[in-house]
C-alpha cells in the first residue's frame, strides 16, 4: 500500500533511517544528517529533535539517559524492530505526490518586480549555493574512493548515487548560471 508522503511528514522518517545506521542522540543525529542527507533533504535540528520523542511515543524507537562528565546529561535513541519494520515498509509503499520545488526559479521569475540589480544578486547567490553543495557532495565521494570525474561506472551504494546527484545537478545548476549571466548581460565570475 502506497504511502503518500509530505515534506511535513518526512522528518520523522528521516531521523529514523538516519537511526538504522546506529543509536545517536538529537545533535548526533543532526550532525550526521548534517554529513550525509543535507545536499538533498536540509532539516533543521529543532525537527529532529521534535520527531525523537513522536518516534518512541509510537514504539518505534527506545532512549536511554547517558550521564556525561562536564557536559549536559543526553538522551540516546535507538531504533527498535518495530521501528525497522514500520521503516521498512514506508520505504517500500513511499509514494511522492508532489513536483519538485526550486525556490531559486521562483525568486528569479518574479526578479523583475524588484530592484534592477535583484536578478543579478540572485544569480549569484544562487551561483554561491550550487558552488558549496558541488564541494559537499565531491567531498562524500571522494572520501569513499569514488572519483565521479574519472570513474568509468557510477558507485553501487545507493547512499552515494544521491551524493553523485547532487554533484551532477550542482554542476548543471552552474551551467544554466552561467547562461543566465550572460543572458542578464552580468560579468562572469
Amino acid at each position: 500500500m502506497a504511502t503518500r508522503t509530505t515534506d511535513r511528514g518526512m522528518a520523522g522518517w528521516l531521523a529514523l533511517g538516519l537511526l538504522l545506521d546506529s543509536p545517536a542522540s538529537g545533535y548526533d543525529l543532526w550532525r550526521r544528517a548534517e554529513r550525509s542527507v543535507a545536499h538533498f533533504w536540509p532539516v533543521t535540528r529543532s525537527a529532529l529533535y521534535a520527531e525523537l520523542p513522536r518516534l518512541e511515543s509510537r514504539g518505534f524507537v527506545s532512549s536511554s539517559a547517558v550521564v556525561q562528565k562536564g557536559l549536559p546529561d543526553k538522551r540516546v535513541y535507538a531504533v527498535t524492530q518495530a521501528g525497522r519494520e514500520a521503516f521498512t515498509e514506508w520505504l517500500d509503499g513511499l509514494e511522492i505526490s508532489e513536483r519538485p520545488r526550486h525556490p531559486q526559479q521562483l525568486q528569479l521569475f518574479f526578479a523583475a518586480h524588484g530592484p534592477v540589480d535583484l536578478a543579478g544578486r540572485l544569480v549569484r547567490d544562487w551561483r554561491a549555493r550550487a558552488e558549496q553543495s558541488e564541494a559537499h557532495c565531491l567531498q562524500i565521494l571522494t572520501d569513499r574512493g569514488v572519483d565521479p570525474d574519472t570513474d568509468d561506472r557510477p558507485p553501487r551504494d545507493p547512499r552515494l548515487l544521491t551524493a553523485l546527484f547532487g554533484l551532477r545537478r550542482a554542476r548543471a545548476d552552474q551551467a544554466f548560471l552561467d547562461e543566465a549571466e550572460q543572458a542578464l548581460g552580468l560579468t562572469p565570475r
